[in-house]
């Protein structure tokens, strides 16, 4: 009885957090239906427990989010920002899947949230409205994601989407002979004053992926500080280094959001909320394992 009255007190003081000026510079407002609580999916949500809930109403509500539902969200920021336990953040989403509210692909970390586009926007527009315009906006921005089709098939006539798969077009001979003069141009500006080349020092040889994935991290951290810093070599190559060490992203996420809670109320401590510090080589491993993984009890525990 008690668990129950403190989820449903997270519950409301969270959504009154959602809609307080300034809590966000992306979205000001959400649109949520009076019948999320009493239709069909209400009540199934409902079946799968509190904590559920508030990630359904979550997904709908978060500052992250846009206008068609499918957007990039870690489930570690969803836990950071929900308080909810990562394991039990992860089990909620695999519940809420199974259930029909949205989709989640763990590999892009991206969220379909199914029927957000129409709730948010409406379904009666004509293809001139802005709002259609917007809808493909965003479409046409989104990475290959595993439910693309089905985004498609449930809203492309609504708002006049086309496939994203079109072919692209061909050179044409006269753009084609373009790029060869470049080519050859290039080719003709190398060095040939028989020095040693010394450009390579300044190339990046990371790992595409891995360094995609630190970008991702750097920029977590700036969002949480509310600090700039740049994606240079000097800050990811600290952070490349620990996910070559088998350290994940999520984990990362986990011990930004960590010591940033506990570092804010420490005004000395504010300046060490930087890279530099965070993922020096000996002070992240004291971090590190501060982190506490879930406990068997939390793994079983019912949403």
């Amino acid at each position: 009885m008690l668990f129950y009255i403190d989820v449903k007190i997270q519950l409301v003081l969270f959504c009154q957090r959602i809609h307080r000026k300034g809590t966000t510079t992306i979205r000001e407002f959400a649109n949520i239906s009076p019948q999320f609580w009493i239709n069909e999916r209400g009540r199934t949500i409902k079946k799968l427990g509190l904590k559920a809930q508030l990630i359904a109403i979550y997904l709908l509500t978060n500052p992250h989010a846009n206008m068609i539902g499918i957007y990039y969200l870690p489930s570690a920021l969803i836990a950071h920002e929900t308080g909810i336990e990562l394991n039990a953040t992860v089990k909620g989403l695999q519940n809420l899947s199974a259930a029909n509210f949205c989709s989640y692909d763990p590999t892009s970390e991206y969220v379909w949230v199914h029927d957000m586009a129409f709730e948010q926007i409406g379904t009666d527009l004509k293809e001139q409205d802005n709002r259609v315009k917007g809808v493909k906006y965003e479409y046409a921005s989104l990475p290959k994601l595993p439910f693309l089709k089905s985004f498609f098939d449930k809203y492309a006539e609504t708002f006049y989407l086309n496939s994203l798969e079109e072919p692209s077009k061909p050179l044409t001979s006269k753009e084609n002979n373009k790029d060869k003069d470049k080519d050859n141009h290039n080719e003709k500006k190398k060095d040939t004053s028989g020095k040693p080349d010394t450009s390579s020092r300044n190339k990046d040889f990371f790992n595409p992926e891995v360094k995609a994935q630190a970008i991702e991290i750097l920029e977590f951290l700036n969002e949480k500080t509310g600090k700039a810093y740049r994606p240079a070599r000097t800050n990811l190559k600290l952070i490349i280094s620990k996910l070559e060490s088998g350290v994940t992203k999520a984990q990362c996420f986990q011990l930004i959001a960590k010591k940033t809670r506990e570092w804010k109320k420490i005004p000395r401590m504010l300046a060490s909320l930087r890279p530099a510090t965070l993922f020096h080589e000996e002070k992240f491993e004291q971090y590190f394992g501060e982190l506490v993984p879930p406990t068997q009890e939390e793994q079983s525990d019912d949403l």
